[in-house]
């Protein structure tokens, strides 16, 4: 997208490209979160046994679900931002393509 001093101009295939790597970027984070819920699967309980290990045990649920539910949050989010920016380039395709928005004029 483009200012000039009569509006913007939205390059669609701009931000279908921009949706493809928040697109990417959601994959890669979904990755990433699978692998730590693993990690957490394979070392549990990695917890000593004296009785830091059996507070830490005892709060250990909360932590891992508060962790994972701020990692699930931020993914939606890319994931949103991916959605409105795929939403926003078949808009202006179809615009474009209808002649409701000349290619060589601003928005």
């Amino acid at each position: 997208m483009t200012a000039s001093g009569d509006g913007y101009y939205a390059e669609w295939a701009d931000l279908r490209r921009e949706a493809l790597q928040y697109g990417e970027e959601r994959d890669f984070l979904r990755e990433r979160r699978d692998e730590l819920w693993q990690t957490f699967l394979r070392e549990s309980p990695p917890l000593g046994n004296d009785q830091y290990g059996a507070e830490l045990e005892k709060r250990l649920p909360g932590i891992r679900d508060a962790l994972f539910a701020a990692f699930d949050a931020y993914i939606d989010e890319v994931g949103g931002v991916q959605e409105r920016l795929r939403v926003n380039a078949v808009t202006y395709e179809g615009a474009e393509g209808a002649g409701v928005i000349p290619s060589s004029r601003s928005v």
